[in-house]
C-alpha cells in the first residue's frame, strides 16, 4: 500500500455521532497511524429526538458546551488539518440546519454533514489502513451504530459496495425494549426485524473472506463475550446465542447496564446485540472480529493522504456509491 513520506504533523478528527462526540488527535510514522489522544462525551443525540423528529433544547445545549471544550482542546494542539463530521442524528433531525451554524461556531472549525456513503467510505478506510492488504482478500466492513448502519464490501482499499440502513442500536432498544424489559419473545422481534431490513442489502456469504466489525457495538460486545467465558477474540453466532441468553436473563436494559462496565460505552447495548445476532444469521456470518478503527481513524487517514497528494481515489476507489480529556492513548 502506498503513502505519504513520513510526517510527523499533527491531524484531528472529529466525529458528531448520534450517540457521542469523539475527538481524535495523530500522527503518521512509516505510514502507520498512531493516536497521540482522544476526548470522547456521551450526548446522545439520536435518543434525544422528540416526537416530531427535533432536537431538543437540553440537548443542543450539551452539544454545544461538549464542542465548546473540544475546541479548547484543539486549540492547545498544534494541528496540521482537521476534519470534522456529523453523521445519521444530525442527517434525521429536522432542526439540524439551526443547530450547525451554531455548533460550527463552538467548536471554531466548519462541519460536513456528511452522507451515509461517505460514513462508509471513511470506516472502510480506516479499517483498509489498519488491517493491510490482506492478500487483497475480499472483505466485509460492520458499523452498527446508535443511530444508524452501514455495511462495507471491499477489497484492499477498493470499496465494491455501500449498503446503509436508517436504523441503529437507540431505534431497535427503543421499539422492542420500550418498557426497559427484555424477554424472549421482544428479543426475537428485534432480531426478526433486523434479519428482514439486512435481507434487503442483498448480501450474501461467499461474497468476502473476512467480516469486522468496526464500531462500539461489536466490539463491546467482544469484551463482555470474553467475560462470559467465550474463547478467542471473535464473535460468533455460537457465543452470540449465550449472550442473548444471559441478557434475557437478566431481564431488563438496566440490569444489562448494571452487569457489565463495558455496556456503558454502548447506548441501548440490547438493542446492539439484536442487531448484531440479526446481521450474522441473515448475512451467514460465522464469525466478526473487532476492530479499533472506523469513522474517525478513516478521517485521518484521509487528510494524511490528501496532504500527501495523492487524492481522494487513492485513499478509496468507491465503485458504488470515556476517555479523559485529551488523554494519551
Amino acid at each position: 500500500m502506498q503513502h505519504p513520506p513520513t510526517d510527523s504533523a499533527l491531524y484531528a478528527a472529529v466525529e458528531l455521532g448520534s450517540d457521542s462526540f469523539r475527538l481524535h488527535v495523530g500522527r503518521f510514522e512509516d505510514g502507520a497511524l498512531r493516536l497521540v489522544a482522544t476526548m470522547a462525551e456521551p450526548v446522545r443525540l439520536a435518543a434525544s429526538l422528540d416526537e416530531d423528529g427535533m432536537l431538543t433544547a437540553a440537548a443542543m445545549r450539551d452539544a454545544l458546551a461538549c464542542l465548546g471544550r473540544f475546541r479548547h482542546a484543539l486549540a492547545a494542539r498544534q494541528v496540521s488539518a482537521v476534519r470534522v463530521v456529523a453523521t445519521t442524528a444530525l442527517r434525521t433531525a429536522r432542526n439540524s440546519a439551526l443547530f450547525l451554524p451554531a455548533a460550527g461556531q463552538a467548536l471554531g472549525r466548519p462541519i460536513e454533514l456528511i452522507p451515509a456513503d461517505e460514513a462508509g467510505r471513511l470506516v472502510y478506510l480506516g479499517v483498509a489502513n489498519s488491517l493491510g492488504d490482506d492478500d487483497g482478500a475480499p472483505r466485509l466492513v460492520v458499523d452498527i451504530g446508535s443511530g444508524g448502519t452501514e455495511l462495507v464490501l471491499g477489497q484492499g482499499t477498493r470499496i465494491r459496495r455501500i449498503e446503509s440502513f436508517r436504523f441503529g442500536t437507540v431505534r431497535q432498544s427503543l421499539t422492542f425494549f420500550a418498557e426497559g424489559l427484555i424477554t424472549a419473545a421482544s428479543f426475537d422481534a428485534a432480531v426478526r426485524s433486523g434479519r428482514s431490513r439486512f435481507a434487503e442489502a442483498g448480501l450474501h456469504a461467499g461474497q468476502w473472506r473476512g467480516a469486522y466489525g468496526a464500531c462500539a457495538t461489536v466490539r463491546v460486545l467482544a469484551e463482555i463475550a470474553r467475560e462470559q467465558g467465550e474463547p478467542g477474540a471473535l464473535l460468533t453466532r455460537a457465543g452470540l446465542g449465550r449472550l442473548r441468553a444471559r441478557f434475557i436473563e437478566l431481564g431488563s436494559v438496566a440490569a444489562v447496564a448494571q452487569e457489565w462496565d463495558g455496556a456503558a460505552r454502548v447506548s441501548h447495548l440490547p438493542g446492539g446485540l439484536a442487531l448484531v445476532i440479526a446481521l450474522m444469521d441473515e448475512l451467514e456470518i460465522e464469525a466478526l472480529a473487532p476492530v479499533h478503527a472506523g469513522l474517525r481513524v478513516g478521517a485521518l487517514w484521509d487528510l494524511y493522504l490528501r496532504a500527501g497528494a495523492l487524492g481522494r481515489d487513492l485513499a478509496a476507489q468507491v465503485e458504488v456509491p470515556s476517555a479523559d480529556p485529551l488523554a494519551p492513548v
